[in-house]
């Protein structure tokens, strides 16, 4: 019979406990304000009505019929987020509380898979440390306390590496696809199959994808696929939330209500805002080599590639962090045998993340402090970019 070590026990029921509180916490003490969207689209969508083209008279129309008084609008997702909430309807509370627990879980789910999928069995306090430092990360506890569908995002795109990483690469692109369909926050990692032409796991993606927009369809009927002509997310802000490198330029140099600008030049901050993020990808692209070719270690790439998603794409928003867990796992797999100078820097931009996830309404009127977040994940990219430009051989 395998030992369990102490030490990882320990984690495991700290975080099981922490989480059984905080989600306790939010249904006694607050509405989640991101659920009651997915909860009307599965209405609508019931109802056969094409939700993607929904105004706010349709949303005050089905958050009076399910009898939610706090929401924001609209409903961009896939239709599949929609089917996953449409069992839980039938509930007093339209499945609220239930939904608050399954995300929940998956948070610590996650965290357990993470510490697995970057950690070491015979180091426990490695893969401890791995599992406390992604289960307290803030963005999951901001997905929870908005009622986000981001922990189970998370976590099959955890479990889609692990099967890679065991070579079922098949199983793992399906994940991967079942997770975008949810929510395409694992652009970068399906960009990286096609990069490396890992064509099993591009099939299984392709199946993955199918499946749930068809089982979508079937259900719902013409009305979701709609969501094949809806809007693209917005094209990045002002607003603090909006963590990434083109909202970063239009805080710095458009004025707004949140802090200071240099200057008021919106159309300066749009262009050099496009050219940060570019930057980043083409770095990234050049960073990963030879398109064409799989390399390993395939899971610290994809955090990589992640991290650069993370930062380049608009529409990020802080609570999207959830996926910058890849790169905590992969960077704390390396505390204990860096240099000091790298352990302050990896202390630093996990420090401004968290920070700006826990105070972030206390930094309004200070531009600098408004861009931790986007900051702490640039922090995190580059230490990646370290890590892997020496494993380029393998």
């Amino acid at each position: 019979m395998k030992r369990i070590n102490r030490v990882e026990l320990l984690s495991q029921i700290a975080l099981a406990l922490f989480y059984m509180a905080a989600a306790t916490w939010i249904l006694r003490h607050h509405s989640p304000i991101d659920y009651p969207p997915y909860a009307m689209a599965a209405w609508g969508f019931r109802g056969g009505e094409n939700v993607y083209q929904w105004g706010e008279a349709d949303y005050a129309r089905a958050a009076a019929a399910l009898g939610f008084e706090r929401y924001t609008i609209p409903y961009r997702y896939p239709p599949f987020t929609a089917l996953v909430v449409l069992p839980t309807l039938a509930f007093p509370d339209r499945g609220l509380g239930l939904w608050v627990a399954l995300q929940a879980t998956c948070a610590l789910l996650t965290a357990e898979a993470t510490a697995r999928l970057f950690g070491q069995p015979h180091r426990p306090q490695q893969r401890a440390l791995i599992r406390m430092s992604v289960g307290l990360f803030p963005p999951f506890l901001v997905s929870l306390y908005a009622g986000q569908v981001n922990p189970m995002v998370a976590l099959l795109v955890v479990l889609a590496l692990q099967a890679i990483q065991q070579g079922h690469e098949g199983r793992g692109g399906f994940l991967l696809g079942m997770s975008l369909m949810l929510k395409p926050l694992a652009i970068g990692v399906a960009g990286l199959l096609l990069w490396e032409g890992r064509w099993r796991a591009l099939r299984g993606l392709a199946l993955g994808i199918t499946l749930a927009m068809g089982a979508s369809a079937m259900i719902f009927g013409p009305p979701a696929l709609g969501f094949l002509q809806a809007p693209m997310a917005s094209g990045g802000g002002a607003y603090p939330p909006a963590q990434n490198l083109p909202s970063m330029a239009i805080r710095w140099l458009t004025h707004h209500p949140y802090g200071f600008a240099l200057i008021d030049a919106p159309i300066a901050a749009r262009w050099i805002g496009g050219v940060m993020a570019g930057g980043i990808v083409l770095l990234t692209l050049a960073g990963l080599g030879r398109p064409g070719t799989p390399r390993e270690p395939f899971a610290d790439r994809s955090a990589w590639t992640t991290a650069a998603i993370f930062l380049a794409n608009p529409g990020t928003w802080y609570h999207h962090g959830v996926m910058l867990s890849l790169a905590l796992g992969a960077l704390f797999r390396q505390a204990g045998q860096r240099s000091r100078i790298w352990h302050a820097a990896l202390a630093m931009s996990t420090g401004a993340i968290t920070l700006w996830g826990v105070a972030w309404h206390a930094f309004i009127g200070w531009t600098p402090l408004l861009d931790m977040g986007t900051l702490g994940a640039l922090g995190l990219w580059i230490l990646l970019a370290y890590e892997l430009w020496g494993k380029q051989s393998t």
